[in-house]
């Protein structure tokens, strides 16, 4: 009978002891990297892009299992684009941009309201858009906010032959009001636009005012569709005196097709329950971030896991 060095068997098992708390160990410290998607916004520093890295951190801080990237890029024509070829996983599209191509897209939701805000100096003689014949004015820089002033132009009678434009970013939008570099500039966004804050000294020392848009509205409304709302804006807004008729334009994020669905469910969730933390500080304006006005999209199909998450919200 052979006998059994149990010196031997200690040190077997010490070895394999070892070898076996080591991969624990390092399994441990070694978390699985988060899934990473892309995330179309617009300009820097526009609402677009605000809304984005908020949106992103907010998915941080829900420990999703995924994280968003940002992505700087001209606006909703691009971004609407980057998702038809797959370019972008997510990205943030004006309505009236998405519905060119609304049976192709699938929506995770719709956001809140843009507004469109045609800006001049408060003691301009300019009244309307009408006024801005043989005038140099800025519509945007940011593909959707240029296509929309077109449309501003064509439903106050005037012709880009009209005027003379010039492509102001919205955080130089002030400074060109003051330097007369152009009469009138249209940005889009939530209200007050926090570049448009004159309180540091910024922009023409008379302040800036905001051209009334109620006959262009209904204009556009008739030609186009409801999806260029009525919206009023307070009459305090950049120490106007006044309330001022505006377009409102909802703000719909789009995913791929293909995207996972526990991905874009997650992204929901994040929307309902964090929206409070998704709104810019100061910012009035209409939101959708509830269960009862977020699965609205004007129509756009809605991606398969969107629409399990508001299942299980109830929406």
């Amino acid at each position: 009978m052979t006998s059994v060095n149990p010196t031997r068997i200690t040190r077997r098992r010490l070895l394999t002891g070892t070898v076996a708390a080591a991969a624990a160990l390092l399994a441990g410290s070694c978390s699985v990297p988060k899934r990473t998607f892309s995330l179309g916004t617009a300009e820097l520093s526009g609402f677009f892009n605000d809304f984005g890295h908020s949106l992103v951190a907010a998915i941080e801080r829900a420990n999703a299992g995924f994280t968003l990237e940002p992505k700087i890029t001209d606006g909703s024509v691009e971004n609407l684009e980057s998702i038809l070829t797959g370019k972008l996983d997510f990205s943030l599209v004006l309505a009236d941009v998405a519905l060119t191509q609304r049976d192709r897209l699938h929506a995770v939701g719709r956001l809140y309201l843009n507004y469109l805000q045609f800006a001049v100096p408060a003691d301009s003689p300019i009244r309307s858009v009408s006024d801005l014949g043989g005038k140099t004015i800025s519509l945007g820089a940011t593909s959707a906010t240029i296509r929309a002033g077109r449309l501003l132009l064509e439903a106050g009678g005037m012709k880009e032959t009209d005027v003379s434009i010039r492509e102001v970013p919205v955080t130089k939008v002030l400074d060109a009001l003051a330097s007369g570099e152009v009469d009138a500039a249209l940005f889009a966004g939530g209200v007050p636009h926090p570049q448009m804050d004159t309180s540091g000294g910024r922009g023409p020392s008379s302040g800036i005012r905001l051209l009334d848009l109620a006959a262009e509205q209904r204009f556009l409304q008739a030609k186009y569709g409801p999806v260029y709302q009525p919206v009023t804006l307070p009459k305090s807004l950049y120490s106007s005196g006044t309330e001022i008729a505006s377009v409102g334009i909802s703000t719909i994020l789009l995913a791929r097709p293909d995207l996972p669905n526990d991905v874009v469910s997650g992204v929901v969730e994040v929307l309902i329950r964090r929206s409070a933390e998704l709104v810019p500080p100061g910012t009035v304006g209409i939101q959708f971030l509830d269960t009862r006005s977020i699965i609205y999209t004007s129509g756009i199909p809605l991606h398969t896991g969107a629409v399990e998450a508001y299942k299980r919200n109830h929406a």
